[in-house]
């Protein structure tokens, strides 16, 4: 009898004890399993457009400053309709290399370093998951009208490329070769000096160019350097005169969509 006792509690045991090991619910279980989507990679054949943002927010009369609620319309139709935000890597890989990147891509590009590129555009693209470059006149950052250091780093950490928009945020195409190219130097020393990054993108300030103003960015280390010229960028492009789409007020949503669509879209 004793023994049947013992048997019958070491069975009750067993129970217990399975019932407090913990399991994985069903919805856990499904997405361990559930495999990870493959993006389609393919080589562009008409190029890509590379969106050139500046200021969000609401400044009556001002085109450049674009309405936070079309910000977030336009990211909104770009994950609605499967398009990929692709790095400056990647499209400097596709530029130069004729390499391969998502279908349906896209680059979204910020200039000046606004704190609205803090408060407003990081989290949205934090919510899309989307990559995203900012480019900080590095002099103007902790000048109080900027973005500060310690919010560039944030930005930084959350994902997003930060690069060069020159030192003064001075006309490329009024300096002489020795004055621009100490422009490049200074910018790059800050942005190791605060980010620890060898910076490798330079966007040129009012978008005016030259050559001698390419050949110093390439002597000093930069591979791609971004201009206002309208387009879309393509294979075998100048890199030092990257083209890219203006996007302010005046371009509706209908009008984004022929943006990213195709590099025939109406100007306004």
């Amino acid at each position: 009898m004793r023994i049947w006792k013992l048997a019958c509690l070491a069975i009750l045991c067993c129970f217990l004890l399975v019932g407090c090991t913990p399991t994985q619910s069903g919805d856990t279980a499904k997405a361990d399993k559930a495999p990870q989507a493959q993006v389609e990679m393919a080589v562009p054949k008409q190029g890509i457009p590379v969106l050139m943002y500046h200021m969000i927010g609401d400044v009556p009369d001002n085109d450049a400053v674009l309405l936070e609620s079309h910000f977030r319309e336009q990211m909104k139709f770009l994950k609605d309709n499967d398009f990929h935000p692709i790095t400056l890597d990647q499209l400097y890989d596709y530029m130069v290399h004729n390499k391969p990147v998502p279908v349906r891509p896209v680059v979204l590009t910020f200039d000046d370093g606004y704190p609205d590129t803090y408060s407003i555009v990081m989290p949205v693209l934090k919510e899309y998951g989307f990559a995203g470059t900012v480019f900080v006149p590095t002099y103007d950052t902790d000048q109080g009208t900027r973005l500060n250091w310690q919010q560039v780093k944030e930005m930084q950490a959350a994902g997003l490329t930060i690069a060069s928009h020159s030192y003064h945020h001075e006309r490329a195409t009024e300096m002489t070769g020795r004055t621009f190219a100490d422009e490049i130097k200074k910018s790059q020393a800050e942005l190791k000096e605060q980010l620890d990054i060898t910076n490798e993108y330079f966007c040129y300030p009012y978008g005016g160019y030259t050559k001698s103003a390419g050949d110093a960015l390439k002597a000093a280390g930069i591979k791609l350097a971004f201009t206002m010229d309208p387009g879309w960028a393509k294979y075998g492009d100048n890199p030092y005169a990257v083209k890219r789409i203006w996007i302010g007020n005046a371009v509706d949503i209908e009008n984004f969509k022929q943006r990213v669509t195709t590099p025939q879209y109406e100007e306004r």
